[in-house]
């Protein structure tokens, strides 16, 4: 690939080339305290300035193990290279998993790889679930015309904790990309409560309609899938001046040069359902 650049000044232009790369394995997937189907996903790598959908990588053995028991996981029929645990599988907190693939091909392989990696969902007290969050309110900005999710929380003072913050609204997911997703350390608030603070922001002020049903995930991380979810929000954000270094790669905890993260991490879910006050407030300001 070739890019021909030229400004008004300049006297001749300059030619980037951006070869291509041979491909890599990208295994990417968390395991939560949610009871549902966990995914992995496992696609090759594409070269930098190639907006097409990743290659999937299919036929491929995929386990993950706390230990004590290894649980399989199965190939989704209608997405390729999605691999999907039993919906009746949660993680434990406390409790350290692995993940393996096998039998992982791509063309220029000469056999079959194997990759693994390991993530442990935090310590938590036993009433996490209740401890942590009180309730959650949704409330209109009219200076910045979108609403606020506001959370009352508790936030212990015996342990570092890194959060991440994600809304469904009607239980679908709002939070629909890396670039969503709110992050944060307990750094400012350690041992402290919220006290309504704002912990979300949904931009779109018709989005939301009495009865709807809004639902905020705190989600409690490890530092290692902290950091690389907040390096790879930095990774995808303009690059000021045009000729800044290049961002450093995002880490990845997967073996054997592949690329990618396993995550697991304990979810705690709070829902707030819209009154008709909540929308004519929003009327009211316009």
């Amino acid at each position: 690939m070739c890019i021909a650049i030229a400004f008004t000044h300049c006297t001749e232009p300059m030619d980037i080339n951006l070869n291509s790369i041979d491909k890599k394995v990208v295994i990417y997937g968390t395991i939560t305290t949610d009871t549902c189907a966990q995914c992995i996903s496992i696609t090759q790598s594409a070269d930098y300035y190639d907006n097409s959908t990743p290659t999937p990588i299919s036929n491929a053995t995929v386990s993950i193990s706390d230990g004590q028991n290894a649980y399989p996981l199965t190939e989704s029929v209608n997405e390729p290279g999605k691999y999907y645990t039993d919906s009746i599988f949660h993680g434990e907190t406390g409790t350290t998993y692995t993940l393996t693939a096998s039998n992982v091909m791509l063309d220029y392989f000469t056999e079959p790889q194997t990759y693994s990696a390991t993530a442990t969902i935090p310590s938590l007290p036993n009433d996490y679930q209740t401890y942590y969050v009180d309730s959650i309110k949704v409330e209109y900005n009219s200076n910045w015309e979108g609403w606020e999710v506001n959370c009352w929380a508790n936030e212990p003072s015996d342990q570092n904790d890194y959060y991440m913050f994600r809304v469904y609204i009607n239980d679908v997911l709002y939070s629909d990309s890396i670039e969503n997703l709110v992050l944060s350390d307990d750094k400012l608030i350690n041992g402290s409560s919220t006290g309504g603070a704002t912990l979300y922001f949904i931009s779109e002020p018709d989005t939301l309609k009495v009865g709807d049903k809004v639902t905020l995930d705190l989600c409690i991380l490890d530092k290692d899938y902290y950091l690389f979810l907040v390096e790879a929000q930095t990774s995808i954000q303009p690059q000021i001046p045009l000729f800044s270094g290049p961002s450093a790669n995002v880490r990845t905890n997967i073996s054997n040069d592949a690329l990618g993260f396993f995550g697991a991490f304990a979810i705690i879910k709070t829902s707030y359902i819209m009154r008709p006050e909540d929308i004519q407030k929003k009327n009211d300001s316009r």
